[in-house]
């Protein structure tokens, strides 16, 4: 559909984007990339600390937002629009440090609420990148940290994402591109550019996370402790710990890790759990019915239930359950015949859920 006299147009962005499509099916090590990253920043949501004291509180929005905003950031440079990409980049980031900045002193479910309300005053402006810094520089583990890494400067090498948001020159507009007119194409080097952007945003954030919360790069088996009922409190499981470590700089893992071993809190966080009973395969198995009955009862119903796990069993390359998963297959599924839970809730109810 046309829409004169508009030149940056819908159908442009879809042209440039099956390019897009074609160059990232090429390039696999970029979408590989891309991807990488979206599941480590995805993660970083898990070291944010929920309680019933905050959960409700939007502690946890400007990581939300920050989130989104990486999203939208894809989804603007696969449609050729890589000066608003870079303008979403810049909002990722300073949301990113906001997470950081107004759980400073665990106290975000309070500090947070005029900003997320949007009041009409000084105090609900987000604030400027000097004064995050300032506060989070109070941050013992990051201050040390950054004495050693100079963390600060890697945030200053990202000033460029500035000229983007206020347009400096053409080099920083919609006309950027060597192969550029005046509506959108596809610029294989602006998604290249996009992409390392991306990277230092996502290492830089994850990484103040890591330093709030040390908690997040101890190694421990709390499955052990918790089963499948982790608390929220920001540790995260190991093989989350590797898969950040993948695209952190070299020694910066190293040194969180030796911060979080003088952390006062972190210590006295690992010991209270360590020493809790570690749960009995009973309990565990216990945890994952409770979970299953609540999917299958107010959700999907047995028979689609039991239909993904055997899909899921043959994704991993396995043709039928071991002992301990067949008992408590079989064990659902007499429990949703005898109160009728084998169909599911929409279809038990009556509801149409097919019309528009």
């Amino acid at each position: 559909m046309k829409f004169i006299p508009y030149i940056y147009e819908p159908d442009k962005s879809i042209e440039v984007y099956k390019k897009t499509e074609v160059f990232l099916t090429q390039n696999t090590e970029a979408k590989s990339r891309i991807e990488e990253l979206g599941w480590i920043y995805h993660t970083v949501g898990m070291i944010v600390p929920q309680s019933m004291e905050n959960i409700w509180s939007g502690h946890s929005f400007p990581y939300i937002v920050s989130w989104e905003e990486l999203q939208v950031s894809f989804t603007q440079v696969c449609f050729g629009l890589y000066k608003q990409a870079f303008v979403s980049l810049r909002s990722a980031l300073e949301l990113g440090m906001l997470s950081v900045y107004f759980n400073i002193n665990d106290e975000g479910h309070n500090v947070v609420k005029d900003w997320l309300q949007s009041k009409n005053i000084k105090e609900a402006n987000t604030p400027r990148a000097e004064t995050i810094w300032k506060v989070l520089l109070l941050n013992e583990n990051i201050r040390l940290f950054n004495d050693k890494n100079n963390l600060k400067k890697t945030f200053d090498t990202l000033g460029y994402l500035h000229n983007y948001v206020h347009t400096k020159g053409m080099k920083h507009s919609n006309r950027m591109g060597l192969l550029k007119n005046n509506s959108q194409t596809f610029e294989k080097k602006l998604l290249i550019k996009w992409l390392k952007s991306y990277s230092e945003i996502v290492s830089l954030v994850t990484t103040l996370h890591l330093l709030k919360y040390p908690i997040s790069v101890i190694r421990f088996d709390y499955r052990a402790k918790f089963g499948i009922d982790i608390p929220s409190f920001g540790g995260l499981e190991e093989h989350n710990i590797d898969k950040i470590a993948k695209i952190l700089p070299d020694n910066y893992l190293q040194d969180i890790e030796e911060i979080a071993k003088k952390d006062q809190l972190t210590r006295e966080t690992i010991q209270g759990i360590s020493s809790l009973p570690d749960l009995t395969e009973e309990q565990v198995d216990e945890q994952i019915i409770n979970l299953d009955k609540i999917s299958i009862e107010h959700g999907e119903g047995f028979v689609q239930w039991i239909k993904k796990q055997k899909q899921f069993l043959e994704s991993m390359g396995q043709t039928e359950f071991d002992e301990r998963t067949r008992n408590r297959v079989e064990n659902l599924r007499q429990w949703a015949t005898e109160n009728n839970f084998m169909e599911s809730k929409a279809k038990r109810l009556g509801w149409n859920l097919s019309k528009p």
